[in-house]
């Protein structure tokens, strides 16, 4: 992730590696503190850096990884097209999307194992879960979701445990057991596999929330209920 700023770049790659443990994620930020500046601020110029970014897509690249780039404004995407042309060949990808939803939204793409398509896929999804409008939603889709004429449907209601809500660290970890769904999993309208799309929801703690799906998969939809149930902010 590139950001002109250290701070948002590593505070960003902290928040993203809580959600996503497995994956590597570098942050490239600002540029390097000049050392007669006792006031330099951010721990050092704000900007962005050619080799920083360099050294950052290298680290990931090296490691045998594909690596989706992030960038917050202007002339860090400038920047970051540069670096990409020169590693022409290598499986790095420059996604345009909005620096925090899509960091989040990737990470935890690539924690669930998919390749750099999903990733983009999922980044871009993440501009639409908070584009929504859910003033406008009547609150009864929980109860419809997951069924259908022919009552193939099978749905759990429970209340939301975690303290603070589904917020990052549950939404993420829900997102890679729905993951494992063939058939598409919700909670109330929002799409189980998309961290993104639960934190949307904006559901708090004691909040009542309706998982649903085809009853083929009725033994995830219970172990997701029961995580929801129990709390999953460890």
């Amino acid at each position: 992730m590139v950001s002109h700023s250290k701070r948002l770049a590593d505070g960003l790659a902290l928040l993203a590696s809580q959600m996503a443990r497995d994956v590597l994620i570098v942050p490239a930020g600002g540029l390097d503190a000049d050392p007669e500046d006792k006031d330099s601020p951010d721990g050092g110029g704000i900007g962005t850096s050619y080799d920083a970014i360099e050294a950052a897509v290298n680290k990931v690249v090296d490691a045998g990884l594909a690596c989706a780039i992030f960038t917050d404004l202007g002339s860090a995407t400038i920047t970051v097209e540069m670096v990409v042309d020169m590693l022409d060949g290598e499986p790095v990808r420059f996604i345009d999307a909005p620096l925090v939803e899509a960091t989040v939204a990737g990470a935890v793409a690539a924690q669930q194992g998919q390749d750099l398509d999903g990733v983009e896929r999922e980044a871009r999804r993440a501009i639409s879960a908070f584009a929504s409008d859910r003033a406008g939603d009547d609150g009864d889709s929980a109860e419809t979701s997951g069924g259908d004429a022919n009552g193939a449907g099978y749905s759990r209601r429970v209340k939301v445990a975690d303290k603070a809500g589904l917020h990052a660290r549950p939404a993420a970890k829900l997102a890679e057991m729905a993951a494992d769904s063939e058939e598409g999993i919700l909670v109330n309208d929002a799409d189980a596999d998309s961290a993104m799309s639960l934190m949307s929801l904006g559901a708090e703690c004691g909040e009542e929330v309706t998982v649903s799906g085809d009853r083929s998969e009725k033994a995830l939809i219970d172990s997701i209920a029961d995580a929801i149930a129990a709390g999953l902010d460890e």
